[in-house]
């Protein structure tokens, strides 16, 4: 991509490995908290899985820095943000940068965690939901999905990563996210996750 090596990972993040940078986008940290504050059910084990996977490629892939491409956290502060913090103070030797999204709505941030509204590192431009911009752009917001037919009136939808001519845009990282189904454009070239598989769909 624009000359650079990009690694898509199964977990729904991406690996630039020439920089050691580990890109993700939407965990929504704090969504099942929200949810069982408005009387609804949620397990808090849904959140530890997120973080289980994102230590998980922490420790395989050493990056430098971690670029969070928005709504890190659902809504206001509960536990599960708290759970946060101590995660970050284990790997407080890697840079965490937040590229702030639409649900991003906290009043105050660790300092161990650099809050911009983008991001430029040549050649391409971070962002939380795509925008024009003269670098490539990467982005999430979107949650993508794209449907896979199957026999009959059988599918199934998957997490993808869609590039296009002058974007890219990350599935959610999150477990408790949902997904939106997209629709291909003929020069979009779109990467879904089947298991631990990435597979390119046509």
């Amino acid at each position: 991509m624009k000359g650079e090596s990009l690694k898509l990972l199964p977990e729904k993040a991406i690996y630039w490995g020439k920089k050691e940078y580990l890109i993700l986008s939407d965990l929504h940290l704090g969504k099942a908290g929200h949810f069982r504050r408005n009387g609804i059910p949620i397990s808090r084990n849904v959140h530890f899985e997120d973080l289980r996977i994102l230590e998980t490629l922490l420790q395989v892939y050493q990056p430098t820095s971690v670029i969070l491409l928005g709504d890190l956290f659902h809504s206001f502060k509960n536990n599960e943000w708290d759970d946060f913090l101590r995660f970050m103070d284990v790997y407080d030797f890697i840079n965490f940068i937040l590229v702030k999204g639409n649900h991003d709505i906290l009043k105050d941030y660790p300092r161990c965690l650099d809050v911009v509204d983008r991001l430029d590192v040549s050649p391409f431009t971070f962002t939380h939901e795509k925008e024009e911009a003269t670098l490539y752009n990467l982005s999430g917001h979107v949650h993508p999905g794209y449907r896979v037919s199957g026999l009959g009136r059988g599918g199934v939808t998957l997490p993808c990563f869609l590039f296009s001519e002058n974007y890219g845009i990350l599935p959610a990282f999150g477990q408790f996210t949902g997904i939106k189904k997209i629709k291909k454009k003929e020069e979009d070239r779109i990467f879904g996750i089947v298991d631990s598989n990435i597979i390119e769909l046509i």
